[in-house]
């Protein structure tokens, strides 16, 4: 059996189409008797970043003097063996003079350095509990059931291989069937709840046809039949509105969405909110149309591509990229300049693990996008490669996600 150092060289020689017949039958063998080295070469291959950050490097280390690199490779191999209580003293790097940024290559080079040093790492992390990658403890997208709850005091779970509920002649499905025996009539006085648990995503469209997407851990109450002279909502939570305009006497009726904080108030748009009650700001983003936010005596009107936030009493305009903000509507995370106490929020929601962040270090930023339906393992690889550092263990039926760097 190869030892991991050889191992590592056999592997470098593949991706750069370097490897000898000889040599490719050995790495073949090795993977067909260890089933960890292999998921770990199969993953590595499919993952099109690493292996572009991979192919960066090969070209940026014939510019790097030997001393240079060989200080950014100390670093990494520090960093994967280290106790992870114990973050490493930044090593100082030789002082050259260089006509390209640093910054740059020192991360396409610690990214390449690490596909190799993954070699290694396979072979001596133990499999604890403590171990990210642990397939006993990554976690999928959180599987529980929507619930609807009529002001009757009738509870339903609603079902999970559905996208939506609708109003019509009664509560159905997008597709047709059933929510609840009672008919329009029977409903027409009534008020619905509807809370989405976390890793669910679920729609609703309303009695006038505008349509309310959902996200994880969000509530909306609206009644089944609206009033001829307004459409008012509560939400709490994220959701993603599409209006239709609705006319009376020549006039547009308004719809008005309540939150702790805002008062929306729109005429036919489409626009997201995100009011979290455990988030220390309301955010409204307008993706179409125009609207309205309130708080107290102030307002702001919003064009899209503009975002009205509300923390400590006060509403704050800004102009945003409004997809950044709507990307989960299309089962996406969207990273852009993004705080990590709100990347840990979002997690959080979507896979249902509690956080504890125990680094003290200064507010770090993010970018990336990454599917919501990947394991959560993926996930914080995406996040690793900008230094921070996470552990998943599990305390009777919860799981814990420690930020650990």
């Amino acid at each position: 059996m190869s030892t991991s150092s050889e191992l590592a060289v056999l592997l470098k020689k593949y991706i750069e189409g370097s490897i000898l017949p000889a040599e490719q039958q050995e790495l073949e063998n090795c993977m067909a008797h260890d089933t960890k080295l292999r998921e770990y070469v199969e993953q590595l291959l499919q993952d099109d970043t690493l292996i572009h950050e991979y192919e960066d490097w090969l070209v940026t280390r014939k510019v790097m003097d030997d001393e240079m690199l060989q200080s950014i490779k100390n670093q990494t191999f520090r960093r994967i063996h280290q106790n992870i209580e114990e973050p490493p003293k930044e090593e100082k790097l030789p002082s050259k003079h260089v006509t390209f940024r640093w910054l740059r290559i020192a991360v396409i080079s610690t990214a390449a350095i690490c596909l190799l040093a993954g070699i290694r790492f396979v072979y001596e992390q133990s499999d604890t509990e403590n171990n990210l990658i642990s397939s006993t403890l990554d976690l999928a997208p959180a599987t529980n059931k929507t619930t609807l709850t009529l002001s009757n005091g009738e509870k339903v779970e609603l079902r999970n291989d559905q996208q939506g509920i609708m109003l019509g002649k009664g509560i159905k499905y997008t597709d047709g069937t059933a929510v609840t025996d009672l008919d329009a009539k029977e409903l027409s006085g009534y008020n619905a709840t509807i809370h989405v648990p976390k890793g669910s995503t679920y729609s609703v469209v309303l009695a006038d046809g505008s349509r309310v997407m959902l996200n994880a851990m969000s509530t909306l109450t609206y009644p089944l039949t609206f009033d001829q002279n307004s459409r008012e909502v509560t939400l709490s939570g994220e959701g993603y509105f599409e209006i239709v305009k609705k006319m009376k006497a020549g006039k547009r009726v308004p719809f008005i969405v309540h939150t702790a904080e805002q008062q929306v108030s729109v005429t036919g748009t489409q626009f997201n909110i995100r009011a979290y009650a455990d988030e220390k700001s309301t955010i409204s983003t307008l993706v179409e149309g125009g609207i309205t936010v309130s708080h107290g005596q102030q307002q702001v009107h919003l064009q899209p591509n503009e975002q009205a936030s509300t923390s400590s009493g006060n509403i704050h305009k800004q102009v945003v990229d409004a997809n950044a903000y709507i990307a989960w509507t299309k089962d996406k995370f969207l990273f852009h300049e993004t705080e990590l106490v709100e990347v840990l929020a979002n997690i959080s929601r979507w896979y249902d693990v509690e956080i504890h962040d125990l680094s003290n270090r200064e507010d770090m930023h993010f970018y990336g996008e990454i599917a919501r339906n990947k394991k959560l393992s993926e996930v914080l690889r995406l996040l690793e490669k900008s230094g921070v550092k996470f552990q998943i263990k599990k305390q009777h039926k919860q799981h814990h996600l420690y930020v650990i760097k």
